[in-house]
């Protein structure tokens, strides 16, 4: 599908596994999202007992609040989804036709997939729309439930990664995957892949000096790491962060 953030159950995509405390995490993370989806399949029993059902744009915006409510999800996510978001996701094709149109317009649980999907996807900018799109257009309830429940594995590590005083420990195995940009690293929300002293055992963690940087980015720092005691250190950590982000370009500025 062309996206390098990891969906389970898709052959396509990206291996990048999140890491906790220097021990790679793939198998929690697979765990993590296989938590998700059973959390929204048990969801759908509840609150779509009939999948047959007809839907309207409304019931697709309360039923997203409430699925995300009970995922446990920042409501913030939802705050602003209206049916007019409906309605712009639709004409943008990442909502699949409806059958009918305008006021008569129904849907079924494959759009409110689609619209969990898409809606979390651009809050959390993990994977643009039309990414989401791709991944999801014309694709079966399984595959666009896998597409959400990596996304509601994303939202979880983002908001634990959020928390204030969190240090690896804290971090849920399923630390968003990596996201490659053309001609450079690989960029992993998740704790450095070799941290100075090795962790005891393949779950330990490693705490960490959690650093706001502006753009809502972050960088993550060993708590051991010479450069929280040495300014040489830690000049060399940003040249190595520079060159790790711009590449070929960190030479020739500008």
């Amino acid at each position: 599908m062309g996206i390098d953030r990891r969906a389970p159950g898709s052959a396509s995509a990206a291996q990048a596994p999140g890491v906790v405390g220097g021990a790679l995490t793939d198998a929690a993370r697979t765990a993590a999202e296989r938590g998700a989806l059973e959390e929204i399949v048990a969801w759908r029993a509840r609150a779509v007992p009939d999948a047959a059902a007809p839907l309207d744009a409304d019931d697709l915006v309360r039923l997203l609040r409430d699925l995300l409510a009970a995922l446990g999800l920042d409501p913030a996510i939802a705050a602003g989804v209206t049916v007019n978001t409906v309605h712009y996701y639709r004409r943008k094709e990442i909502l699949e036709p409806p059958e009918g149109r305008t006021a008569a317009a129904r849907y079924g649980p494959r759009h409110l997939w689609q619209l969990a999907g898409a809606r979390l996807a651009g809050h959390l900018g993990l994977v643009s729309l039309a990414e989401a799109q791709q991944a999801m257009r014309g694709a079966d309830e399984r595959a666009l439930l896998a597409f959400l429940a990596a996304r509601v594995a994303d939202a979880r590590a983002r908001a634990a990664l959020r928390r204030p005083g969190a240090t690896g420990g804290d971090l849920p195995a399923a630390a968003p995957a990596a996201r490659a940009l053309p001609g450079r690293a690989a960029i992993a929300p998740a704790l450095p892949t070799s941290p100075p002293v090795p962790p005891a055992g393949p779950a330990a963690a490693t705490a960490v000096l959690m650093i706001p940087l502006p753009g809502e980015a972050w960088c993550l720092v060993p708590a051991a790491h010479p450069a929280r005691r040495s300014p040489a250190a830690a000049r060399e950590l940003a040249r190595a962060v520079v060159a790790a982000l711009c590449g070929d370009d960190a030479d020739h500025p500008g």
